[in-house]
This record gives structure tokens, sequence and C-alpha cells, in this order.
């Protein structure tokens, strides 16, 4: 059995957010941590480009 590195761990969760759809902005490794910062999600609305106000 091979050994998994540190930096294949951290490809593998990277793989596994982005199928999962989410998005990764940064990925920091230091010694045996692994970091993940998630992107900020842009919620899409079909109201955003309409203007709202009445009167």
């Amino acid at each position: 059995m091979t050994a998994t590195t540190i930096e294949q761990k951290a490809l593998g969760l990277l793989k596994a957010f982005e199928n999962a759809g989410r998005s990764v902005s940064r990925v920091t490794i230091d010694g045996r941590k692994i970091e993940l910062v998630l992107g900020a999600a842009k919620t899409e609305d079909e109201f955003d480009g309409i203007d709202m106000r009445h009167g």
C-alpha cells in the first residue's frame, strides 16, 4: 500500500468540495494541517436586474 502525501490529501479534498458544487478560493498546507477557504457563494436572483420600486 502506498503512502498518501499531504498534498495528495489536499487535492482529494479540493476535488470533493468542487464536485459538491462548492467554490474553493485557497488551499493552505501547514505541516499536517490542511486549510480550505471556501469562496463566497453568489446567490443568483432572477429579480436582481429589475427595479422593484413602486410610485
